[in-house]
């Protein structure tokens, strides 16, 4: 998938929207975003817990092998952004996660 000038300039104006929200302190804007097509999902299927294959020394994941269809911006001030690359059936767990953690962190 190639961005398109529209997909540029929609992805152009959804950032700098969610940027100035993130101006309020108290808020922690997501943006989702086109992906350009370049770059593989930042997610992976592997188990979360004591039990993680990730806990044991040396593990390394292999991740999602899928392209990334969208990427999930979090905004945590106006000049401090974190991208997720996503494929279509793991962003809305990255929404999800990044809902999780900021929840928690506000309790």
């Amino acid at each position: 998938m190639t961005r398109t000038p529209q997909d540029t300039f929609l992805s152009d104006q959804t950032l700098a929207a969610a940027r100035e929200a993130a101006l309020d302190p108290g808020t922690v804007p997501v943006a989702i975003t086109a992906a350009d097509g370049k770059k593989r999902c930042t997610w992976c299927d592997c188990p979360d817990g004591p039990d993680s294959p990730h806990n044991r020394p040396g593990y390394r994941c292999g991740g999602c092998p899928a392209l990334a269809v969208h990427v999930v911006s979090v905004h945590l001030g106006p000049n401090l952004r974190y991208d997720y690359p996503a494929c279509g059936r793991h962003w809305t767990e990255v929404v999800a996660r990044v809902a999780s953690t900021v929840s928690a962190s506000r309790t």
